[in-house]
């Protein structure tokens, strides 16, 4: 496992050839757990890691968050904190982009009161970096002091961070793993970045003999059978913080934490 990360960000440059900065893996590791999204739910992804730590025992690991790390929840900042330190010793961790990021990333972009994403989760994330509206105008605030109050909160690392994360990851032949899924009419390699981001209810089969691990549309459980595992499980609203658990050698399993 040492320096398999390093190797795969050599490669999450957009480019004519990678436009949605797929990563590749070869082999499984000897222990992967894709986790669904977050969504600002600190205390549970501390203690889903804390349960990862104990199950790999020192063994190595790693550990795929599938996007949607950001918003909903209480404490996003924290989440990515968590996320940005140093893992236990033998796990390494991988995050994806998804939906959420990057509407955060165009809000930090070009703030303003009237932007959509306030209304998805934006305001709660603000919030967790000390960033609240006005009790009676929420955030009617001009943009030249939003921006300041943005510059002032929210740590330059976090956003670096946000910048560069991957969209997808192609896991030892066997799994692809995206936040929202594929377009099945297109072939892995050719999937763009709303693709892997936004992408809603598919139910055909991928376009090449692989299982997609992806979350984004909350489910109430998760299901290991046919192409598609969709690890969302809505924790923010459910309390529940879903994982799937792969190995080189057997079938996916379901690990879940809940409040």
């Amino acid at each position: 496992m040492r320096g398999i990360l390093t190797r795969l960000f050599g490669g999450t440059e957009p480019s004519e050839r990678n436009p949605s900065r797929q990563l590749h893996l070869s082999e499984l590791p000897p222990l992967t757990y894709v986790i669904g999204d977050i969504h600002g739910m600190s205390d549970l992804y501390r203690k889903l890691e804390r349960q990862i730590a104990a199950e790999a025992d020192g063994q190595p690991c790693l550990i795929v968050c599938v996007g949607d790390v950001v918003d909903r929840g209480q404490d996003s900042a924290g989440v990515i904190d968590q996320l940005m330190a140093t893992p236990p010793k033998g796990l390494q961790r991988l995050v994806l982009m998804g939906n959420h990021e990057e509407m955060f990333l165009e809000f930090l972009t070009a703030p303003h009161s009237n932007h959509p994403w306030l209304s998805y989760g934006g305001r709660e994330t603000l919030a967790s970096y000390g960033i609240y509206g006005d009790p009676m105008q929420g955030f009617e605030i001009p943009t030249k002091r939003l921006r300041q109050m943005i510059e002032a909160s929210i740590p330059a690392e976090h956003v670096s961070w946000l910048r560069g994360l991957p969209m997808a990851l192609h896991l030892g032949g066997r799994y692809f793993v995206s936040h929202s899924g594929i377009d099945p009419n297109k072939p892995l390699e050719m999937q763009t970045s709303r693709d892997l981001m936004w992408t809603r209810g598919v139910e055909a089969a991928p376009p090449e003999r692989i299982t997609v691990i992806h979350g984004h549309t909350p489910v109430e459980a998760v299901g290991v059978t046919g192409p598609y595992i969709n690890v969302d499980t809505g924790a923010y609203a459910s309390g529940r913080l879903s994982a799937v658990r792969l190995t080189p050698a057997g079938f996916p399993q379901v690990v879940e934490v809940s409040i």
